[in-house]
């Protein structure tokens, strides 16, 4: 499973999204960002630092690993599509499955991305992140590529968040290029072996994704 452990290694050195999260810095999953008024640039810059403070106030899940690993997904959910992000993983092989199992790989594939952040996060807290200005005018795009750039002892990667507006007017993460990597085809090409690995039997798949992880 090479690809899914270079895509663990490469999100723990990101601070992972800064795979793109949002709000709530511990407890509230208000709105320290409107994902309809905002630029997604501003929402990549803004929830960066906001998942930091996360990250400081549960000092990386070492007190309550349970409420650290609650916060984080409470402040990922309101910018990441998971739902998008995991269908699209589960590519042409989403026609064989049934909706109880395209909904159940969801809930796993949100559960397993989660908590890899959750514990990668914590050993980049003082990386220094520079997000690039946007190229050109984006007010009638609904679809935009926030280029950032993290510095981390001494190594610099390069990050590429694609952002979709969806029919709400909201910016949704939906993939993400780390280095030229892109991690949505690296994931839905470990489904795909996945499946054969299984010989076709999808609850199978779900079952042992997070432990192939």
């Amino acid at each position: 499973m090479a690809t899914l452990r270079n895509w663990k290694t490469a999100v723990s050195t990101v601070g992972m999204l800064a795979w793109l999260s949002l709000l709530s810095a511990g407890v509230a999953a208000a709105s320290a960002v409107d994902a309809k008024k905002e630029t997604p640039h501003a929402v990549v810059e803004e929830v960066t630092g906001v998942m930091f403070d996360t990250v400081k106030e549960y000092n990386g899940g070492e007190n309550d690993t349970k409420a650290y690993y609650k916060a984080i997904q409470e402040t990922l959910e309101p910018v990441v599509d998971f739902e998008f992000i995991a269908k699209a993983v589960m590519g042409e092989h989403r026609k064989e499955a049934s909706e109880e199992q395209v909904e159940r790989f969801v809930g796993v594939f949100k559960r397993g991305l989660v908590a890899t952040y959750a514990k990668g996060i914590a050993n980049y807290i003082d990386s220094d992140i520079e997000i690039e200005s946007p190229k050109g005018d984006l007010s009638d795009k609904r679809r935009v590529s926030v280029d950032q750039k993290v510095t981390h002892e001494g190594s610099t990667y390069r990050l590429s968040y694609t952002m979709a507006q969806n029919r709400q007017g909201e910016w949704k993460l939906i993939n993400l290029v780390l280095d030229g990597v892109n991690l949505g085809r690296s994931f839905r090409s470990q489904f795909g072996q996945a499946v054969k690995k299984h010989d076709g039997d999808i609850d199978k798949v779900i079952d042992n994704w997070l432990d192939e992880m």
